[in-house]
């Protein structure tokens, strides 16, 4: 078996494109055949229900395609704006982890009286 088969075989997506391709050609395919061939008066029913059921089916996989492509663009808009959030979170972290710590205040080399200390800065 080749690599592209076992892509196929582990990928939904191609039984959902056949699946879809196959209902909407059917559809498209009954509809001259309603036109051009008489159906019989004992079985027009039946086939009513039949083109019924089947254009329902069709219009749920058209649906399905045009709802998904629309879902993952307002999908696809919120990661990439998450993700501009974490990086810039990432780099303000990271700056602030690689600057230097703050230098101490420079003495004033002035005399102390014994056992006082140096008043911290604020």
């Amino acid at each position: 078996m080749s690599d592209t088969s076992r892509d196929k075989l582990h990928n939904p997506d191609w039984f959902r494109n056949l699946l879809a391709f196959f209902l909407i050609s059917a559809f498209v395919g009954v509809l001259p055949l309603l036109i051009y061939k008489t159906i019989p008066s004992d079985n027009k029913e039946v086939i009513v229900y039949i083109i019924g059921q089947l254009s329902g089916m069709a219009t749920t996989a058209l649906a399905f395609y045009f709802t998904q492509k629309a879902g993952q663009d307002a999908l696809d808009s919120k990661r990439a704006e998450a993700t501009g959030k974490m990086a810039d979170t990432i780099a303000t972290a990271t700056a602030a982890a690689l600057a230097p710590p703050p230098s101490p205040a420079p003495d004033d080399g002035g005399e102390r009286p014994a056992g006082e200390e140096p008043k911290p800065s604020t």
